[in-house]
């Protein structure tokens, strides 16, 4: 190779690292994040697991900061940190719905119960 080729070959190679180091992270990196966070706030996780969200929505914001910095390793880590939790976030509110209802079921058949022997007397529970 000629001196020429050599050194145009180390400028292309220098442009082509620098266009790569300069590329922003991919914005759909924060998709599924911001998917599963909306999904718990609609859930009711701000009730039933309002820790949980808070952490999603803190590493989203630190994602989305990362992000601006461009900095597409760290936005990847808590984009998906920021998932977890907001799936957390979601199963929590789910399982502390249904221990809700259980409950209310509960007290619907103890009040039919109930109903019953004053209708009926002890015995038609027997």
């Amino acid at each position: 190779m000629t001196t020429s080729s050599v050194r145009l070959l180390a400028v292309v190679t220098l442009l082509t690292l620098a266009a790569c180091a300069t590329t922003p992270p991919d914005p759909r990196l924060l998709e599924n994040a911001e998917t599963a966070l909306l999904q718990a706030e609609q859930a009711g996780a701000a009730e039933y697991a309002p820790l949980e969200l808070r952490f999603a929505r803190e590493r989203l914001e630190a994602a989305r900061a990362q992000m601006q910095a461009g900095r597409a390793a760290e936005t990847r880590r808590l984009a998906d940190e920021a998932e977890i939790e907001a799936q957390l976030a979601l199963a929590r509110t789910r399982a502390a719905q249904t221990r809700a209802e259980l409950a209310q079921r509960q007290r619907a058949l103890e009040r039919l119960r109930a109903d019953l022997v004053d209708a009926f007397g002890r015995e038609v529970l027997e």
